[in-house]
């Protein structure tokens, strides 16, 4: 086996726990770890704007993947080092197609998503009483009228589209719905919750694009993810990690399977694969 150079980490459900937070001995492995020369990088859906304290805090980390792959940025030096966005225009196709299916809309640009006041009241409701409902009011932004107007309103290019159905069955139809627009592809992020981003995007193409730049062999890296969207992440990694409450088709595609997010399934992936004995 390789020596281990660089964690590929996916944040919600992964990294972190149930409570949006590190476990104490999470916390520990990685310091160990960065002792040991290996390079922490978070590859999350999130924006950019939407990396918790937590984990932009932690010493060390430089460089964050965000939005599905979609941007790489070197935080040290304060520059994007990849960028692969949607035009308004696609965006606004996108959209027409989708007009009378009944969800919440939002786009992301620069990190933050933008949404009408109707959707952005509906998701508060989503969310109250939850871990994630901060996070979802540090990182959304409501805009007069809708999306649409919005886009129509200032046409440069965005991350991505944000589309929270109902249910799996929703989800599917409009995938299906949107599936024969060129130039545009899909990430799961969650299991309602469907994200329209450029074609040819995703998390194991963007940690690709990194090890490139780092001149980094795939064989040296060590991925964890829970969710589909974390599937080409473990593909792109010569260990790839699924955590215990990740989905059915993840942990069958993983090499190791570990424990939960509550039950500090990175900290036991990495010490079991990274750290010295």
């Amino acid at each position: 086996m390789s020596e281990i150079k660089l964690l590929a980490l996916d944040l919600d459900g992964t990294l972190l726990n149930g409570e949006k937070q590190i476990t104490p001995r999470t916390r520990a492995a990685l310091d160990r770890a960065r002792a040991q020369g290996v390079l922490l990088v978070p590859v999350t859906g999130r924006p950019a704007q939407g990396i918790p304290p937590v984990v932009r805090e932690l010493p060390g980390l430089r460089y964050v993947v965000s939005s599905n792959g979609a941007t790489i940025r070197d935080l040290e030096e304060g520059k994007v080092l990849l960028e692969k966005h949607l035009s308004a225009a696609l965006c606004l196709e996108v959209l027409d197609r989708c007009a009378q299916v009944p969800m919440i809309r939002e786009v992301f640009r620069a990190g933050v998503g933008y949404l009408s006041r109707e959707d952005y009241e509906i998701l508060r409701a989503r969310y109250a009483g939850t871990s994630m409902l901060q996070y979802h009011l540090d990182t959304r932004q409501v805009v007069p009228g809708t999306v649409a107007d919005f886009l129509r309103a200032d046409p440069r290019p965005v991350e991505e589209l944000f589309f929270l159905t109902g249910s799996t069955g929703e989800k599917a139809a409009l995938r299906d719905l949107l599936s024969d627009i060129d130039g545009i592809g899909f990430a799961d992020p969650f299991p309602n919750d469907l994200e329209v981003i450029a074609q040819g995007i995703d998390k194991g193409e963007a940690l690709g694009f990194l090890l490139g730049h780092l001149g980094i062999p795939a064989a040296q890296v060590l991925a964890m993810g829970d969710g589909g969207s974390d599937l080409p992440l473990l593909q792109a990694a010569g260990i790839g990690v699924a955590m215990a409450n990740a989905t059915e088709g993840l942990k069958a595609a993983a090499d190791y399977v570990t424990a939960s997010c509550d039950e500090d399934g990175v900290a036991a992936a990495i010490e079991k694969f990274v750290l010295d004995p």
